[in-house]
């Protein structure tokens, strides 16, 4: 299943660009076929980053993980077209960017805000340090 739509991807991609990027039959038509091709062949390649910290599949897509999927599968269809721009090819590095921090465990991915947030660790507290240097009979008379 893949991490963005066919209507998330078609909203971020410029009307006319569309039926030239997916139409090879000359039908002058947006293939959604070729879209949901994109989209797939995108969602594989973040799992190939993301299998080892989250289980897989999700069952709630989370928000970055739509934007890479359709970054990812932009960038794909451009240079399958052969347009191959300074803009796509940054939208495609910031995307494995993004998924290499979320492999090292640098950015997570699961609370967007939208719910309860879980906790990923126990939570333990520290309780042992140096004494404090301010305490309120420290700071009597200031």
């Amino acid at each position: 299943m893949p991490y963005a739509s066919v209507d998330q991807l078609k909203a971020v991609i410029p009307s006319g660009d569309l039926a030239l990027l997916t139409d090879f039959d000359g039908a002058e038509t947006p293939s959604d076929a070729r879209l949901e091709q994109a989209l797939d062949d995108a969602s594989a390649e973040i799992n190939t980053y993301i299998a080892k910290v989250v289980s897989l599949p999700i069952a709630e897509t989370p928000h970055i993980l739509t934007v890479v999927c359709r970054d990812l599968a932009m960038h794909r269809l451009y240079m399958n077209l052969g347009h191959g721009s300074e803009v796509y090819e940054a939208l495609r590095r910031d995307a494995i960017a993004t998924l290499k921090s979320i492999a090292k465990g640098e950015t997570a991915i699961g609370d967007d805000g939208d719910g309860d947030s879980a906790l990923t660790s126990p939570g333990v507290a520290m309780t042992d340090g140096p004494d404090r240097l301010f305490t309120r009979k420290s700071l009597k008379g200031f």
